[in-house]
């Protein structure tokens, strides 16, 4: 999203941005679900184009997380460091004015693979393609803070073995909901959180600079 959003500044293009985030959400395998969690850092750089247009491309580490399998006899499992990466484009479909917030559409594509311990104690990369539609809607409270709230609805494909096969899942959920707070500070620097309490479930706090 721009760094103002009533389209009436002078935009500055550049962002850098860093944040850590984690997830919690159940993977459908068809013939199991696996309850599968993950935190990631990630390093993002934007460019916006006038008051409207951003696109955002983001490079992460995963840093770790656990699967947790239905069938009691493995229990949870170990996922491992891993790789992510994302690229998002945001359109401010309204401008903000002092009786009205706000309105932000995005889109965005990410890949993430990660080693896990499966059902059969051996490792093997756990990979996802991810394609989110999001919409957001926020005020600005005297020029300092914005609450937010936020919806999307994704899918995509996840990429596993159990039983010793090569299997194909998807999220079971394909909606988050929630909001969040960005805090405006001196030298155009943001700092902000998101919590996504409905679907999948998630939490991330970072900050960012334009220059």
């Amino acid at each position: 999203m721009p760094y103002q959003c009533d389209g009436e500044v002078v935009e500055t293009p550049w962002r850098l941005g860093l944040s850590l985030s984690g997830f919690r959400t159940t993977i459908d395998f068809g013939a199991t679900e696996i309850d599968l969690e993950e935190e990631s850092v990630i390093a993002t750089a934007g460019r916006q184009w006038g008051p409207r247009w951003g696109l955002t491309v983001g490079v992460g580490v995963i840093l770790g997380g656990t699967a947790s399998h239905r069938d009691a006899t493995v229990g949870d499992t170990e996922v491992g460091a891993g790789g992510l990466l994302t690229v998002s484009g945001t359109w401010l479909a309204a401008y903000e004015r002092p009786r009205r917030p706000f309105v932000s559409l995005s889109g965005t594509l990410s890949l993430s693979t990660a080693g896990a311990v499966s059902d059969d104690r051996d490792r093997h990369l756990l990979s996802a393609g991810d394609l989110r539609l999001g919409i957001m809607v926020g005020k600005t409270i005297a020029g300092r803070l914005v609450p937010l709230l936020a919806g999307r609805v994704f899918g995509g494909p996840v990429y596993w073995r159990l039983g010793g096969e090569a299997v194909t899942g998807t999220d079971s959920h394909h909606y988050a909901v929630g909001g969040g707070l960005i805090v405006r500070l001196p030298a155009r620097l943001d700092l902000f959180t998101e919590v996504m309490a409905l679907g999948e479930q998630s939490v991330s706090v970072g900050g960012t600079v334009s220059f």
